[in-house]
């Protein structure tokens, strides 16, 4: 952890969903294919001087993209960092995304329940939400190995903040997606429960949302390049969010800064009107308090 002891900060980039869309998908939903946003993702987040990157699953579309997601990311450039990569729907595999050993043997991790990831004063959980590609044991040893690791972390004068990590969101407003009652009623109750948890990252929705519960952050980060998706907007909202962007929410990732104090996410965004960089929302916590600093302007 280079850039960690040096700079007393750590940085992690967060991304989600760099699928391509699949033929069925462009051919009778005309779903965008986005792969120059997707590479500009990759290019901005490999080169950047980070602790580490954690990806919210969904890595391909299909068994047959990885020869495209090496070029996009390639494994010379990623051997090189911290990558730890939560388990998406895709990763599992089925009818129109083939097998998922590959990704299992890419990811031995991904499949193997909780994973912890240290970067100095930040410590990441990350879960496989999945729970339809688990047997009950499997999901509730996850559910105590998560559990027991915010006790730790709790404990821990190392630690100074938490956030989890996984595929399905326990709040949205996707208009295709429902928010996950699995991951809200196992992980949501514990993680609001421990003193040191900052954020919830989920992907899986094709956009970007940020809702504050309890002075902790849950976000939905899906806009590494898949087909982005429409949201439900106004008085249709499940839930009030800190925004509500127009539709198609920009392609982007998060940026996480953690020291001592504080943890910052400043959301990196490839603006569809102009393809200039912008910054598509920021903010701050620490125990007890979000501060946004700043956030797009692009609402509905």
């Amino acid at each position: 952890m280079l850039y960690t002891s040096l700079m007393q900060t750590a940085r992690l980039a967060i991304v989600g969903d760099t699928q391509r869309v699949l033929p069925v998908e462009r051919l009778a939903f005309l779903r965008e294919t986005n792969d120059d946003g997707r590479r500009r993702i990759a290019r901005a987040i490999l080169a950047d001087q980070l602790d580490g990157i954690v990806h919210l699953g969904d890595v391909i579309g299909s068994a047959s993209g990885w020869g495209r997601f090496d070029q996009v990311y390639p494994p010379s450039e990623l051997s090189n960092k911290q990558f730890q990569v939560c388990r998406g729907n895709h990763d599992c595999g089925g009818l129109w995304f083939g097998s998922p050993r590959e990704f299992n043997q890419r990811f031995p991790k991904a499949v193997a329940g909780l994973q912890v990831l240290d970067l100095g004063v930040l410590r990441v959980l990350l879960l496989d939400t999945n729970k339809k590609s688990m047997s009950e044991e499997q999901w509730y040893s996850q559910l105590t190995h998560f559990q027991g690791a915010l006790a730790a972390a709790s404990a821990d004068i190392k630690v100074n903040h938490v956030i989890a990590a996984g595929h399905h969101p326990p709040f949205t407003n996707g208009r295709w997606h429902q928010p996950c009652q699995a991951v809200f009623n196992s992980f949501v109750r514990p993680f609001l429960e421990c003193p040191k948890a900052r954020a919830f990252f989920a992907g899986h929705v094709h956009g970007y949302e940020r809702f504050a519960i309890e002075e902790r952050s849950f976000v939905v980060s899906g806009g590494g390049g898949g087909a982005r998706f429409n949201h439900l907007h106004g008085d249709k909202r499940r839930l009030p969010g800190e925004l509500d962007l127009t539709d198609p929410n920009p392609l982007h990732y998060v940026l996480v800064e953690a020291n001592a104090d504080s943890v910052t996410c400043t959301v990196r965004a490839i603006d569809h009107r102009n393809g200039e960089w912008v910054e598509l929302d920021h903010w701050s916590m620490r125990q007890g308090e979000i501060t946004p600093v700043t956030s797009c302007h692009q609402t509905s």
